[in-house]
């Protein structure tokens, strides 16, 4: 019985492991849009990638997860947010870049914002917008991917997934099987990126190893005297799961959302592990049925992000970031 429990919460809290990691797009996405309104030159494209990509260096620090300062820092918060103050702090990034490479970076990282950038597309404010969610889902805002989620859910709910967890035990709200769905659409589409540039896992590995080693240095410059410590450790260990992931966007489709599924459970025992302050090994036996609900979720995932035009709006979304960029005075002069 005490096994059982244990598992039906390991698997509860994995969900709310994801509702606390979710960001509206997903990596390849992100140096996706990148790629698309940069430079044309290789080396100053990697390093545009890089910083699109580079805002979720703390996605993996659990215990920085509710610092609404450093979120500020790093995608910044929205007019639209209706419970915290609204911020631009990413800005600084760009304004303390001051050499060619620190600005390319600076450039990307921008774009990522969730402010006016590519997140807020995806998490505020679809194109087009679509009309407000009917109940349950009211009071969600109409960003792309969070439109997405809506149809996970309901998706999920049909195939018994939250009927049965909650015989186990486990009753999810609909703000955590929204986020559950947030993240397992969100890696879906970078599928669908995969199909539209098979070398995009590649671009993210060269843009991990071309960035310029400014880029901590720039980020110490911008950040708050608190974060400073964090910046290098955090950073390079992000660079390296990057590289591990555009590995897997390499590999065939049905593998690499195999290998992405392992990925997510993994990230959830890491989790559960620091959650309880226990080794993850104690959270091994249940690493089967983690990776089965993630390869379900993705394989649903992909096929929604196609029906829905996930491309299309991606497209869309990188010329909207290009007109705000501008707007914003995020440009260059000699570099350009």
């Amino acid at each position: 019985m005490k096994k059982t429990i244990i598992s039906g919460l390991a698997i509860g809290l994995t969900l709310l492991f994801v509702t606390m990691t979710a960001y509206p797009w997903n990596y390849a996405t992100h140096a996706y849009i990148a790629a698309k309104i940069g430079k044309k030159l290789p080396l100053p494209n990697a390093n545009e990638m890089y910083g699109c990509m580079a805002p979720d260096i703390f996605n993996l620090e659990f215990n920085l997860m509710d610092d609404m300062l450093l979120r500020a820092f790093t995608h910044g918060i929205p007019k639209d947010d209706p419970i915290n103050a609204p911020s631009q702090a990413f800005m600084r990034v760009w304004w303390k870049a001051n050499t060619p490479f620190q600005k390319f970076l600076a450039f990307g990282y921008l774009a990522h914002n969730d402010a006016w950038g590519a997140d807020y597309v995806a998490h505020w404010k679809a194109i087009p917008c679509p009309p407000p969610f009917e109940a349950p889902y009211q009071d969600q805002p109409p960003g792309y991917i969070i439109a997405l989620a809506v149809e996970m859910d309901k998706i999920l709910e049909a195939q018994g997934v939250w009927y049965n967890l909650q015989q186990a035990g486990i009753p999810l709200g609909i703000p955590e099987r929204m986020m559950f769905c947030h993240n397992i659409v969100e890696y879906a589409g970078d599928i669908i990126i995969k199909r539209a540039d098979p070398l995009i896992g590649q671009k993210i590995i060269d843009a991990c190893l071309l960035r310029s080693p400014e880029f901590p240095r720039l980020l110490k410059k911008a950040y708050p005297a608190q974060y400073r410590p964090l910046i290098e450790p955090a950073e390079e260990t992000f660079r390296q799961q990057m590289i591990q992931y555009g590995g897997l966007l390499l590999l065939p489709e049905s593998t690499a959302i195999q290998f992405i599924s392992q990925q997510l459970a993994g990230f959830a025992i890491d989790y559960l592990a620091f959650l309880f302050g226990v080794d993850p090994l104690n959270f091994e036996p249940y690493r089967p049925t983690l990776e089965s609900i993630a390869n379900g979720a993705m394989n649903a995932g992909v096929q929604l992000c196609e029906a829905f035009h996930y491309l299309d709006e991606v497209k869309v979304t990188a010329l909207y970031v290009q007109c705000k960029l501008m707007r914003h005075q995020v440009y260059y002069f000699r570099w350009r």
